[in-house]
Order: C-alpha cells, then sequence, then structure tokens
C-alpha cells in the first residue's frame, strides 16, 4: 500500500486536533452526553465518549457544573450558534488547572452542543500563587514595619481621600481606624497650619517641615510632616509620614531658655539682649527714637555672698530682677548679665536729645529708689543700693559692644562718684575709645600686610670686655599716618583685641628666620635672641606645638631661642605654666621671667620651674644711684639669681654711673641704651 494511499485514510482536521496539546471534546447540550474528545483528553480521563461530562471530568460530580459560563444560565439551550466564552477551572479529578475556551455548535445531527477547548495552565497557575503569596508576605512586612514606626503613616488616594492608615496614626489622632478612611487630608490639619500644608501638598517628594496637626476632640499637636506621591497597583496614591514632635519642641524650649535665659532670675541673658538691642537700634533708626542701656551694679553685693553665703546672695538678686521689672514698662528689656549686674534697655520714643535724657533719668530714680528698699531674706534686713552707667543711642553709629562697653564705662564713673547715682556716658571717654577702636583697626591691618618690622636690641656680658651674647627681638610700628606709635599703647591694644595671637606668631617667626640668616656669620652665629611671650599667647593650648613647628621649619639650634615670660603669666596657673614650661625646655629653648620684681614674686614657682634667667626692670635701675630701696631691690634679686643657679640681666641701662652701680651689686648681664638703642638686623 502505497504512502498517498495511506494518508486518503487520515482526516487532516483530526491530525491537527490532536497535535495541539490542547483538551477538545464535543458536548450535548441538552444530554451533556460527550460527543466527541480528541487523544489528549483520552490521555487524562480515558474513553469518555458517550458519558456525561459532569460525571466523568469531574470527581463526585452528580449535577451539571455550576462553574461552566454555559450552564451558569437559567437554559443553556438559549445561546446562540457561534457564542463563545471563556473560563478557568481546577479540576478535581487529576489536581490541573485549565483555561477552557467553549463555542456553540450545531453537530452534525443537527444537535446543539459546544466544543470545549481547555489548555493547561497548571504551572502558570503556581507562579501567580507564589506572587500572590510573596505580595502578601510583602504587605505583611510593611504593615509590621509601618505600625511599629513612631510615625503615623496615612494613604491619601488622587482626591486627597484618606484610603488607608497604620495602627499608629489612630492613636495620634484620636480617632477609630474606620473613622479615618475617606476623609480629606486637612481635616487632620489645624485650622493654622492650612495654608502651609495646602502649599506643599502638592509636592511630588515632600522635604519634611513642621506644622500643627487637629486631633478628633479638636486639640492640637505640634507635628513634623513629610509625604511622597506613589503609584500602587496602577492608581496614584500620596503617603503621607506624620510624627508628633510636642516632646522635641519642649526640649526645644528648654535649650532656648537656657542659652537665652539666665537660670537664676529666668530674666534674659547677654545673647539674648544684644538681639532686642540690634531690633531696637534698627527700629529707633527708621524713626530717630533716642533709647538707653542701663548698666546696673549693685553695691558692695559681695559682701552678702562672702557673709551670708551664696543662698542668701541668690535670693538677692532675684528680688532685684523682680523691683526693678517693677518700675520698668513691660516694652523695656530686662537682662541679668551675670553675678550682680544688670541691664535694662529703654527706648524713649522721643526725638528730642534732652527730651529723651529727661525720661531716662527718671527711670533711673525709680530703679534706684526701689532697690534702697529693705531687703527682708532669710531673716536678714538688707540694705543695699546700687551704680548705674546709661548710654545714650540713636542708631548704628556704634556697636552693640561699643554701646555695652560705653554704659559699663558710665556705671564704672557712678561708683566713683559715690555710688546710690546714675552718670551718662562721657563723650570725652566716648571719643577715647573710639581713637582705641580706630587703632586697633588700624593694627589689624598692619598684621595684615606685615608692615611691622623688628628690632633687635643688644645684651651684653661684662666680665667679657662687654661683649655681646645675644639679642632682645623689639617690635617696631610706623603708622603711615600716625608715624612711630609706642609698643607701650599697641601691645595692650593688641591683646585686648586678640591680635596679639597672629602678631606674636609672626614676631617668632620673624625671629627664627633671623637666627637662621645668622648661622652664616662668624660673629653672630652664637648670638641667641629673646623673644618676649604675651600671656594671651602662652595661654592658647596650641602654643607649644606651633614654637615646635617654626624651630623645625627653619631648623635652627633651639637653645639659641630665649623665650621672656611674666610673672603674672606663671603665677596664674603654675600646674599648666610647668606642664608647657617643661614641653618648651625639653625642645631646647631657654626660659627667662621679664620685669621680675613688679608682680606677686614668688620663691615657690622659682622653685618648680626650669627657668634660666631673671630680668631686673628698667623701673628699678632708673633710680638705681639715687633710691636705697631700689638698690636692696636690685641686690636681692641678683642675690636670688645667684642661690638658684640663674643669670641675672638688668634692662633699661642707660647711664655708666647706673652700670658701675649694678656690676658692683654683683650683676653681669646687661640691656639698654648704654650698650645700643634698638636697630634693625643689618645695623648690628
Amino acid at each position: 500500500m502505497g504512502t498517498s494511499h495511506l494518508l486518503e485514510n487520515f482526516d487532516p482536521m483530526e491530525i491537527i486536533v490532536n497535535s495541539t496539546g490542547a483538551l477538545v471534546y464535543v458536548i450535548d447540550l441538552h444530554t451533556y452526553e460527550i460527543l466527541y474528545v480528541n487523544n489528549q483528553c483520552i490521555e487524562e480521563f480515558g474513553n469518555v465518549v458517550g458519558k456525561t461530562c459532569f460525571k466523568v471530568l469531574q470527581q463526585n460530580q452528580e449535577i451539571p457544573c455550576t462553574f461552566c459560563p454555559i450552564h451558569q444560565s437559567a437554559n443553556p439551550k438559549v445561546h446562540p450558534v457561534g457564542a463563545t466564552f471563556e473560563w478557568e477551572n481546577h479540576n478535581t479529578l487529576n489536581n490541573r488547572h485549565y483555561l477552557f475556551n467553549d463555542r456553540i455548535i450545531r453537530w452534525k445531527n443537527g444537535t446543539l452542543a459546544k466544543v470545549q477547548v481547555g489548555i493547561d495552565i497548571t504551572e502558570q497557575k503556581k507562579l501567580e500563587l507564589e506572587v500572590l503569596n510573596e505580595r502578601d508576605e510583602s504587605i505583611r512586612s510593611f504593615e509590621a514595619l509601618s505600625n511599629s514606626t513612631i510615625e503615623g503613616l496615612i494613604i491619601y488616594d488622587d482626591y486627597k481621600k484618606c484610603v488607608r492608615v497604620n495602627t499608629v496614626a489612630p492613636k495620634l489622632l484620636g480617632y477609630d481606624i474606620g473613622e479615618m478612611i475617606g476623609k480629606n487630608a486637612l481635616d487632620f490639619v489645624a485650622p493654622q497650619s492650612h495654608d502651609l500644608v495646602k502649599g506643599v501638598i502638592h509636592n511630588e517628594n515632600q522635604e519634611p517641615y513642621e506644622a500643627y496637626m487637629l486631633r478628633k476632640d479638636r486639640s492640637t499637636f505640634p507635628a513634623m510632616l513629610r509625604g511622597r506621591d506613589c503609584v500602587l497597583g496602577g492608581k496614584n496614591i500620596r503617603v503621607s509620614a506624620v510624627m508628633d514632635i510636642s516632646d522635641i519642641k519642649e526640649k526645644e524650649k528648654k535649650i532656648v531658655k537656657l542659652a537665652y535665659y539666665d537660670a537664676l532670675t529666668e530674666l534674659p541673658n547677654r545673647a539674648l539682649l544684644q538681639e532686642y538691642l540690634h531690633r531696637m537700634i534698627r527700629q529707633n533708626d527708621r524713626h530717630n527714637y533716642y533709647g538707653g542701656i542701663f548698666f546696673i551694679d549693685l553695691d558692695h553685693f559681695k559682701a552678702i555672698n562672702d557673709t551670708k553665703g551664696h543662698q542668701a546672695g541668690d535670693l538677692v538678686l532675684i528680688e532685684t530682677a523682680k523691683r526693678i521689672c517693677s518700675v520698668t514698662r513691660q516694652s523695656d528689656a530686662i537682662s541679668r548679665m551675670g553675678g550682680d549686674e544688670f541691664v535694662v534697655l529703654v527706648n524713649t520714643y522721643k526725638t528730642d536729645r534732652d527730651t529723651a535724657i529727661d525720661h531716662i533719668s527718671v527711670i533711673a530714680e525709680k530703679i534706684l529708689a526701689e532697690l534702697q528698699k529693705p531687703y527682708l531674706i532669710m531673716e536678714h534686713d538688707f540694705r543695699i543700693s546700687a551704680s548705674i552707667g546709661i548710654a545714650l543711642f540713636m542708631n548704628d553709629e556704634h556697636s552693640v559692644d561699643d554701646l555695652m562697653k560705653y554704659a559699663d564705662s558710665a556705671m564704672y564713673n557712678a561708683k566713683a562718684n559715690g555710688r546710690n547715682t546714675f552718670k551718662f556716658f562721657d563723650p570725652e571717654l566716648q571719643k577715647i575709645i573710639e581713637n582705641k577702636a580706630y587703632m586697633i583697626d588700624r593694627l589689624r591691618k598692619a598684621i595684615e600686610n606685615k608692615s611691622m618690622a623688628l628690632y633687635y636690641q643688644s645684651q651684653v656680658l661684662v666680665n667679657r670686655d662687654e661683649q655681646i651674647i645675644g639679642v632682645e627681638a623689639l617690635l617696631r610700628w610706623n603708622d603711615p599716618d600716625h608715624g612711630l606709635v609706642s609698643p607701650g599703647s599697641f601691645i595692650p591694644m593688641a591683646e585686648e583685641s586678640g591680635l596679639i595671637i597672629p602678631l606674636g606668631e609672626w614676631i617668632l617667626r620673624e625671629a627664627v628666620k633671623q637666627l637662621k640668616v645668622w648661622e652664616n656669620d662668624p660673629i653672630k652665629q652664637s648670638w641667641r635672641i629673646s623673644v618676649n611671650v604675651s600671656y594671651k599667647q602662652f595661654e592658647k593650648e596650641n602654643f607649644v606645638d606651633m614654637v615646635e613647628s617654626i624651630i623645625d621649619e627653619y631648623d635652627v639650634i633651639a637653645e639659641q631661642l630665649r623665650l621672656e615670660l611674666t610673672e603674672s603669666l606663671l603665677i596664674k596657673n603654675t600646674n599648666e605654666a610647668l606642664i608647657k614650661i617643661n614641653r618648651l625646655k625639653n625642645m631646647g629653648l631657654s626660659l627667662s621671667i621679664d620685669d621680675f620684681g613688679t608682680g606677686y614674686s614668688s620663691l615657690s614657682y622659682l622653685k618648680q620651674l626650669p627657668i634660666d634667667e631673671l630680668k631686673i626692670d628698667q623701673s628699678f635701675v632708673r633710680d638705681l644711684t639715687t633710691d636705697e630701696n631700689d638698690v636692696i631691690i636690685v641686690e636681692t634679686i641678683i642675690s636670688i639669681g645667684q642661690k638658684f643657679g640663674l643669670e641675672v640681666i638688668a634692662e633699661g641701662v642707660e647711664t655708666r654711673e647706673q652700670y658701675e652701680k649694678l656690676v658692683e651689686l654683683g650683676c653681669e648681664n646687661f640691656q639698654g641704651y648704654l650698650f645700643g638703642r634698638p636697630t634693625l638686623p643689618l645695623m648690628l
């Protein structure tokens, strides 16, 4: 039999139906009899042709399948030929999932039937189930996390209606969960924050901001809010986080109180007072009003602390604060600066200077009178008074710090004039202070521009034919407008303003550079350079490190640098000074006590500190030939130096008579005009 004959016996449609891998069968809609099945169906369920579909294709099924869409209608036979249905089913016989596509047809004998094609989707359903389980697990995890946070989470839809919350949000806002669903976002916002929230709620990714929230009982609380737009399940949502910051706000208040208010009297402190003063100056500048700063200091208050204790003193200060408040207006600012010092800011709202002074004088007299009344505290009857200094101002012509200084200066003037009085700031004194501020500014520019010069004055040893053994570095400032400015004038200004720190470092650096230059000079290479050190320099934590860094930078012999320290510097903090001096000595530097005998001389620190030299102040040298007391002092200093094995040098030696007297007393080292004036290094 040929191949062509075989092919004639095969139905092409049958081949196609059996090769699809799908279940295909035909069911009579009248009798539910299976009229046809393909091979795939026979493999799964056996030859079921002629049998009732729901009995042989499902387990323990005795009635037509209710889940079949064709038979869900009241009369399946009413469906027109050609109608199609798609549905899924979990088969109870083989535990497989199928996707069915049904079509109504006329069978061979005209019977109304349906062709049912089923595709096995069991694996897809497993994957779908896994995805759903993962989603459910993610939701459970998210809910667990969202419910464990301290923030209330509220999810809004596109219309800003609440659709979901975590468990925290209802607790914060005083609602049940169900009560929050459907409410508008602004229903949870306090009225005073409506405009603020409206302005930011449309931002896609909102930065945290503060607003007041509204509870169900209409109470409000401060909150930190932040929000973000998301897409979930194809829908736009907004997730808002609400955190109650009531505790934080309370702590902020406490911090502000600590930062800006005096703990004892609860009055504003210096920092807050300065803010008030800046504000008043701006206001008065606009309206040409005069204002006044009262600097109040209690007279002899220290005696109360010393005799009755600090508790009594504190109660006096508290009562003083109350009394000052009682005689000033609510618009006046009252501050405690510390100790027994109080400041009052008064705005006179007067444009005439004399009228303003009269107004301020009345307030000052009221304060003095109130503070003179008896203080009945801890069974004591304290009688005290106060001294008041007043600075008048209108605009920002003077800085806040300067105005405070003016009032402080006037207060000391009141004390000098018998206490229990008030004084206005002296314009002449103001001019002096202004000139000082001007010179400090010029000094700052001179330091920045390195327009100062370092001069050197010779130091000689008498028993070597007055041989130069070293020099002292002396700073000179030749101001372009004011000429040569005395060191006795600008050094105190530098120390007061803090400019001595950069200036002192520059001097040290220049001196060390000069040592480096002299290394190749056969005469000067053995000279040492003495440099004065300010107490403000020495107190800096990095002072020793700075000195060491400069010496290392220029690679000079440390022994040739001698630092001159004052007695007050050493006595102020002997333990700290000892640590620093020992470090300097370990580096190889030598140390001198400048102006010895002019301060609070104590032999105890000479015993503790590794000092190399005592310097006799020129005030003792000046009248040495005529004042026997100076002779005794100088002789004592020389003797102390010899006993402790220290070098002793006398400064300010200007005459041969002074020199000879010093030699007679045993002094061997000298410095002064007799041996040479300070000069530039090239002229030595």
